[in-house]
């Protein structure tokens, strides 16, 4: 359920002669089809000359069915590539939370929305064939993919022109690139010239290290709890609180970037019985999401011993809950129930909307 149409004309939409470099760019990496000789796990930086962010740009295509560069922004943009890598998370419901950067597709022409087809049609491109149509978007965590803006488009500019360098040396040499899990990286650095000319060179740098996050704060809800103390029950079973984003996106005004639901679903661990689902926007799901659970245990006959969760901000607003009830709290990688819930739920959202 995307409510996208189009896109107003905004101060920092890409020039024409910026769309014309990024095309440029974007058909060149496309000739050479670096997809061919290399894997998802072959990683090099840009330096934006722009803005002086690295991005990380690893190469899709290996398997035959996404065709593009993907150019991870920054220390985030790094980490959740490197976390998806290793398997530490999967692709699927949570996904989207660690996702940062550029990329570069290419996509059949019904892929393209319409603002993508002006373009093209002003610069006078012409495409023809599957997988051939140029494809770009900024990709932010818990929102939907969206369009670029000048100074994101010339550094998507930047990563597809220095890939072409690059990738070229690697097929000659496996060794030119190290392992990503190396902890080290070759970058490619912009110095101007006396002439203003921009000119790159290699330099092997270590992976930045990742700002610490400040843990979210969700007040508690005194009322709420007061209410539950009042009324001490039984302890039993194990209870699922499953935190996800959907792939459903919401746009509230027409300049605004639409983002992605989040998801509540509280399951029993050992029936899978579902004893709350609940959609909420981004900024204000913590505080509703507290309010769900404190619902869930005053209407349940029993508690349960255990309350399972898959997401640090779960567990940040299941704390207070859980001690002051006398309930254990466990931050785990798989709720079982949960993601069986949340598949069966996500093909209902398909076939409605």
């Amino acid at each position: 359920m995307t409510q996208t149409t189009k896109i107003p004309s905004r101060q920092d939409d890409p020039s024409t002669a910026d769309w014309q470099r990024l095309y440029d760019a974007a058909d060149a990496f496309r000739r050479l089809a670096p997809w061919e000789w290399t894997d998802d796990d072959c990683t090099f930086g840009v330096k934006c000359p722009e803005t002086g962010e690295i991005y990380y740009c690893v190469v899709l295509g290996a398997l035959g069915e996404v065709f593009a560069l993907v150019a991870y922004e920054g220390p985030e943009g790094l980490d959740g590539y490197l976390k998806l890598l290793s398997g530490e998370i999967e692709e699927g419901s949570m996904a989207a939370e660690y996702q940062r950067g550029l990329m570069a597709s290419f996509e059949n022409r019904a892929d393209l929305a319409p603002q993508d087809r002006t373009v093209i049609e002003t610069l006078g491109r012409k495409y023809r064939g599957s997988k051939a149509w140029p494809l770009f978007r900024h990709i932010l965590p818990g929102y939907f993919p969206w369009f670029l803006s000048a100074t994101q488009a010339r550094a998507m500019a930047a990563c597809l022109e220095q890939a072409v360098e690059v990738l070229p040396r690697f097929d000659i040499d496996p060794d030119f690139l190290a392992d990503p899990t190396a902890g080290r990286f070759l970058v490619r650095l912009p110095r101007t010239s006396s002439s203003g000319h921009v000119e790159w060179h290699d330099e092997t740098l270590p992976a930045p290290r990742l700002p610490r996050k400040a843990k979210p704060q969700v007040p508690v809800n005194e009322v709420g709890m007061e209410r539950l103390r009042r009324q001490p029950k039984q302890h039993t079973g194990d209870w699922e609180i499953g935190y996800a984003y959907t792939p459903m996106s919401v746009q509230e005004h027409p300049d605004q970037r639409p983002y992605l639901l989040r998801l509540l679903l509280i399951a029993d661990a050992e029936s899978g019985f579902v004893l709350t689902v609940h959609l909420e926007a981004p900024d204000r799901h913590l505080p509703v999401f507290r309010d769900k659970l404190l619902s869930c245990l005053g209407e349940a006959p029993q508690w349960p011993r255990r309350l399972l969760v898959n997401h640090e901000h779960m567990a940040a607003l299941a704390a207070p809950i859980a001690k002051a009830l006398g309930i254990q709290l466990r931050q785990v990688r798989d709720l079982p129930a949960f993601e069986t819930a949340y598949d069966s739920l996500i093909e209902t959202m398909k076939r409605k909307f």
